[in-house]
């Protein structure tokens, strides 16, 4: 009996443990998919990232007008919106819903929290490395460095000229869009939003951005969340190997016969 309670406890670490190997292959698969989806891109799509570039280019004409708005703006409520945003669009924001909903669904075997993790995950990881890297390449002056709109320094290490994307906006609205495609009660969906907009007046409201480094970073966590989550909606399993084992026990007189089927 003993025998059979150990194998049974082993039994069940070793199928927690294929979900777990089953989860990271989903989520590394979301992952690469999305980086990956330009390639799979027709003409349409292509089109869709020329309007992108080119109403972004459009919006920096209001960089200006709205970082005066902003300047002049005062009061406690500003201030109280400033702090709720910057802290709403931190990478340990990303790593707290993340990881609150993915080790919650794995504690409550909850497949629904799980698969929220993983779109979290998956998510934000392609919107963060991308636009890291872009702020890198494109090096534009800050509204604080007090240089203009338009002046760039590309690959600068000096954080004054990493302004385009916003970062903590590509993080903000990951999280919200994934938060407003897992949830259907409408008022949820508006107070995640509600946060991500709470992120953009923070960022213009410090001169930390530009309305256009805002606007370009939505549009980033907007591509990676919604080709990520279409990509997990359809992979929803590893390919598996037909080399299951099965483990039978029967009762009989003198005890009980254990039995390993392949």
């Amino acid at each position: 009996m003993i025998l059979v309670l150990l194998i049974a406890g082993k039994t069940a670490k070793a199928q927690d443990s294929l979900i777990i190997s089953n989860d990271i292959y989903r989520f590394a698969d979301g992952v690469a998919y999305t980086y990956t989806q330009p390639l799979r891109w027709k003409q349409k799509n292509w089109i869709t990232l020329a309007g992108l570039l080119a109403g972004t280019a459009l919006v920096t004409l209001a960089d200006k007008p709205v970082q005066d708005f902003f300047d002049g703006a005062e009061g406690k409520f500003y201030e109280r919106i400033e702090r709720i945003g910057f802290h709403y669009g931190k990478p340990y924001s990303a790593f707290t819903f993340t990881g609150t909903f993915y080790i919650g669904g794995l504690i409550l075997n909850n497949r629904w929290a799980k698969d929220t993790g993983i779109g979290l995950g998956a998510t934000l990881l392609t919107s963060g490395l991308l636009q890291t890297f872009l702020k890198d390449a494109v090096g534009r002056a800050r509204p604080g460095t007090d240089v203009g709109a338009y002046r760039f320094k590309p690959f600068s290490q000096d954080v004054g000229y990493h302004s385009f994307p916003s970062g903590h906006m590509s993080v903000a609205f990951g999280i919200s869009l994934v938060m407003a495609k897992r949830i259907t009660y409408i008022p949820v969906k508006i107070f995640f939003y509600s946060l991500a907009a709470s992120t953009a007046i923070s960022r213009l409201y410090s001169d930390a951005h530009w309305i256009s480094d805002i606007a370009f970073g939505g549009a980033i966590a907007w591509f990676c969340g919604e080709t990520a989550l279409r990509r997990l909606s359809v992979n929803t399993s590893r390919p598996r190997r037909n080399n299951s084992v099965s483990w039978h026990v029967t009762p009989y007189p003198g005890g009980l016969s254990l039995t390993c089927k392949l």
